[in-house]
């Protein structure tokens, strides 16, 4: 639930910060720090019920911590809104991804 929370936060606020709204990029970065932590906690939690999406999900989480770091740094100028896109493509399926741990955690808890 607090993944689901953060990253639709997060989206909404990087969505405000790419439109010109003032004063935002932190708060996304603090939203974006929360939903990359929940992923990781649920990777955990998800370790035994989907081994396979656990790890991807963590390294996952390690790339959309990078590329929101460095992304100011790549394709600066003209052409700089596509790796904006590529930042809005990772961290949604980021956001898969917790999506589908979630599921499987539950689906595990129900059948034990």
């Amino acid at each position: 639930m607090l993944a689901r929370l953060a990253g639709a936060l997060t989206l909404v606020i990087g969505a405000a910060h790419a439109f010109g709204v003032g004063a935002v990029l932190q708060l996304h970065m603090i939203c974006g720090t929360v939903f990359v932590l929940a992923l990781w906690v649920l990777a955990f939690a998800g370790f035994r019920a989907a081994p396979k999406l656990a790890v991807l999900a963590f390294n996952w989480g390690v790339i959309v911590v990078a590329f929101g770091i460095f992304q100011l740094r790549l394709l600066p100028g003209e052409y700089h809104w596509t790796m904006q896109l590529v930042h809005l493509l990772i961290g949604l399926s980021g956001m898969a991804q917790a999506e589908r741990l979630a599921g499987a955690v539950k689906r595990r808890e129900a059948a034990a």
